[in-house]
């Protein structure tokens, strides 16, 4: 856990230099990406801050600057007006593409030296790590 805890601090200090001249934070790259694995789901804010493990201050402020810069998408629920859902504009899945473009050249040097084992290693062990700990999200033990 020490180790994970190194490479989440360089990992965090990697970020913050390759998102300093982008368009988007991290934390607002983050959650547009979100929207990218299934583009025609609709989100309310409720659902991306538990499944962002965000509080609810944090990701509207998020979500209100996405909505203005046109990448998100704000649509009123037809029974309970209170109740609006979000989805990824054309723009938003556009900028969202180009930022990762833009990140590869790097993540491309970060693993320059490993071999196709390796990398496929760490894979399966990040995919049950992640896997593990998204089903144990409140499964914590303590002394």
């Amino acid at each position: 856990m020490v180790k994970l805890g190194i490479v989440r601090q360089l990992m965090s200090t990697r970020e913050a230099k390759l998102f300093a001249n982008a368009q988007l934070t991290p934390s607002q790259f983050g959650v547009l990406n979100h929207f990218t694995h299934n583009p025609r789901r609709s989100w309310t804010v409720t659902e991306l801050a538990e499944v962002m493990e965000m509080n609810q201050p944090g990701i509207t402020k998020i979500i209100t600057v996405l909505l203005g810069q046109n990448l998100l998408l704000s649509i009123p629920d037809a029974t309970d007006k209170r109740r609006r859902y979000l989805k990824i504009t054309d723009q938003g899945l556009k900028l969202c593409g180009d930022t990762l473009e833009s990140l590869l050249p790097d993540i491309s040097h970060v693993f320059s030296d490993w071999d196709n084992d390796s990398l496929a290693q760490m894979h399966q062990h990040m995919e049950t790590l992640m896997r593990w700990l998204d089903e144990h999200r409140d499964d914590i033990r303590k002394v």
